[in-house]
């Protein structure tokens, strides 16, 4: 209980000196927008180097991805042989 109320009144205390002058929201606004831009750059440098590192090459000849029969065949007890 007793440290809920601290927290709040540090937090009135922060937002009473934040609010004070124009200039300190203007200030925390632009760090907000340029750490948004910061992290969109980075995750789309994170997409395109996964995608250029890991990259996968299908081919036809790739017996993995031709549809047949499966190879393990699962027999049941309901089944007629």
């Amino acid at each position: 209980m007793f440290k809920n109320f601290i927290i709040v009144i540090l937090v009135f205390l922060l937002c009473s000196l934040l609010f004070q002058n124009k200039e300190n929201v203007n200030i925390l606004v632009k760090d907000l927008a340029d750490t948004k831009e910061l992290v969109v750059d980075g995750a789309d440098y994170v997409k395109k180097t996964f995608e250029k590192e890991f990259s996968v090459e299908v081919t036809e000849d790739d017996p993995f991805l031709v549809e047949s029969e499966p190879m393990i065949r699962e027999e049941t007890f309901f089944e007629d042989k």
